[in-house]
């Protein structure tokens, strides 16, 4: 997950199922440009060539770098198809939203579609630079929760893209079957052993709210109050009764919130180093060719639950394009003439699941499913702080 601004095609898989959890032995990869993902073959066709040399008739913005191999395939593809250009252009920079509406509001050089969390709609929303949706996402296969996450003010705004949810990895050599929850996992390590090499029971990023959020998401509750104003809700006893059993089970975990990070956990568990993880859906291509455990997030203990969240990241149109039908029809392309080759390129999964997803896939919809969307209101971005600075006083 993309620290909160926040967010392979998978063939030959080996199997088995549990109860709750299963066991999966990845076999093929994904591509994508950057530490993760294989890019596709260098050498430049000649579909590559017309589209570099053609003047741009569109610009797309993104912030996540992740997304670079496919958003260029989209266009070049697109570009074949219409004779159309869309330039695509990656920004590293902090304000995003905030760049988007000082370009737009200057006429200078701004995005006609650009990438968004779903958590920065509304705000994108009150910039002005939103356009209404003209078609039904649904009719589409379009995932209901990522219409929902797509929506503001009971109109479908954005074009959804992908989603991201937490998951769980497990070790498979040394659960012997999929954990109930995380007290079960601490129970069994105190009767188990485990290998001399293994440094952590459980690592998850402490740093980012997104993963600190299953352990007191059974207390809180988010609500809409009028078109822009968000309540946020805590069961109290049970917001401290989460916070009273995460202190008591962290010393069974020793985490270092100095040197956790998503890479760092990834690596430790490819190594063995980590028995268990907590990780987001856009991290499962890392483990391709790793035999290991995959399950929705466990329970925290036989008599508190689990709940977690998940983002939705969309393709925008800027309400200020000049050329708003080519901008939407782009949109579309990109969200659903592109999905099945989404995830391959990328290491996202589309809102779109496929027509016979594997286990890892569908683990990851499940997941989805069953999230909490986190809240596309300015007003959340406190809570979000707020959660992160709680966690952090325990370590």
């Amino acid at each position: 997950m993309k620290r909160l601004y926040k967010r392979l095609t998978a063939a030959g898989l080996v199997v088995v199922l549990g109860m709750t959890g299963m066991a999966v032995m990845n076999t093929a990869g994904c591509g994508s440009s950057g530490e993760g993902v294989s890019s596709t073959e260098t050498g430049e066709t000649a579909a590559d060539e017309a589209y570099r040399i053609a003047p741009a008739d569109l610009t797309l913005w993104y912030a996540d770098d992740s997304y670079a191999d496919f958003f260029t395939e989209a266009a070049v593809r697109y570009y074949a198809k219409t004779g159309k250009k869309v330039a695509v252009q990656y920004q590293d920079t902090i304000d995003y939203l905030g760049t988007i509406y000082d370009k737009t509001m200057q006429d200078d050089a701004f995005p006609d579609v650009y990438l968004l969390p779903g958590d920065n709609l509304e705000e994108a929303y009150l910039y002005g630079l939103v356009s209404v949706n003209q078609t039904d996402p649904s009719e589409n296969g379009v995932l209901e929760k990522a219409v929902e996450a797509a929506a503001y003010e009971e109109r479908v705004l954005g074009y959804p893209l992908s989603y991201d949810a937490c998951v769980f990895i497990y070790q498979t050599d040394y659960f012997t079957e999929a954990p109930a929850s995380l007290q079960a996992i601490i129970d069994y390590s105190n009767e188990n052993e485990p290998a001399e090499n293994v440094e952590y029971l459980l690592e998850w990023d402490v740093k980012d709210a997104f993963y600190d959020f299953p352990f007191v998401g059974n207390s809180v509750t988010f609500a809409k109050r009028g078109s822009d104003e968000l309540d946020i809700t805590y069961d109290d006893t049970l917001y401290q009764q989460d916070l009273e059993y995460f202190d008591t089970i962290l010393a069974s975990f020793s985490i270092d919130a100095e040197q956790v990070s998503e890479q760092h956990i990834v690596n430790n568990f490819r190594e063995g180093r980590t028995l268990s993880a907590i990780l987001d859906t856009d991290t499962l291509w890392q483990l391709n060719g790793y035999d290991y455990g995959l399950m929705q997030m466990p329970e925290l203990s036989d008599t508190l639950s689990a709940a977690t969240c998940a983002s939705t990241d969309m393709i925008v149109v800027n309400d200020y394009t000049k050329d708003s039908a080519a901008a939407a029809d782009f949109a579309q392309f990109v969200t659903v003439g592109m999905a099945d080759e989404l995830h391959g390129l990328s290491g996202h999964y589309s809102v779109i699941p496929s027509e016979t997803p594997d286990t890892v896939e569908q683990t990851a919809l499940d997941a989805y499913e069953g999230a909490v969307l986190m809240p596309d209101s300015k007003d959340a971005k406190n809570f979000w702080v707020t959660l992160e600075e709680t966690i952090l006083k325990y370590f």
